[in-house]
């Protein structure tokens, strides 16, 4: 069954601010065009855009929508990046990964709710695996699962967490089981024959839960 873009943006319009997607991305280009979507949305919707960019992973995403036609500077999202180098979009904070894990989530955490003290947000966080690689210890890893647990039910924000699972998998500490636990809504975006195949683990929408979509590329890229 293909996934329409009226059928993507309504879901997401009954998605309750507060909730937590979660985006486990087995494609080759499914966190592009998972955020191109989410982008679209958001500003067809008039609502403000958050994006958490983790080790220069928004600049990837603008490479490869640029080498796939779509060029988008994302000048209207506001950007907090969490190492690396390369800014894209408006941004307003920076954090080293080298800190410890408190002190870095103490900084995220106020940066973010200054945010979204200013209004409602799609929240997207790109590059989340790259976070989990640099956690060593039990501890380090519960503190970061805890934090993002804590903005679940913020009603400032629908938040998009974006995974690669092929590389969250193999990590010392594979996040995706407790991230699961913790989201509203877990999707899975898969590849067949150069198409993308989107199925639902776990959805408040009864109609969606275990059925496959397809979205085919080139349509997606004209929404």
């Amino acid at each position: 069954m293909e996934m329409t873009k009226e059928m993507l943006f309504d879901m997401i319009d009954r998605t309750p601010f507060g909730d937590l997607v979660l985006i486990e991305d087995e494609a080759s280009y499914g966190s592009i065009m998972a955020t191109y979507v989410f982008v679209r949305y958001a500003r067809e919707r008039g609502i403000k855009i958050m994006i958490d960019d983790v080790l220069d992973t928004l600049f990837l995403v603008k490479k490869q929508l640029a080498f796939l036609g779509v060029q988008d500077d994302f000048s209207d999202a506001i950007v907090i990046k969490t190492g690396g180098k390369m800014d894209i979009g408006k941004v307003i904070g920076r954090i080293p990964l080298e800190i410890e894990p408190v002190i870095y989530l103490s900084r995220y955490e106020g940066i973010a709710n200054e945010v979204f003290s200013e209004g409602k947000y799609i929240n997207i966080v790109l590059g989340l695996e790259r976070l989990f690689a640099f956690m060593h210890e039990p501890l380090e890893f519960y503190t970061v699962i805890n934090s993002i647990q804590g903005f679940l039910g913020n009603k400032s924000r629908k938040a998009f967490y974006m995974i690669n699972k092929n590389i969250a998998s193999n990590l010392k500490f594979n996040p995706i089981p407790e991230l699961e636990e913790i989201a509203t809504t877990v999707a899975y975006i898969r590849e067949k024959y150069g198409e993308g195949k989107v199925t639902f683990g776990k959805t408040p929408f009864i109609e969606f839960l275990g059925k496959e979509f397809e979205i085919p590329l080139k349509k997606l890229l004209q929404w």
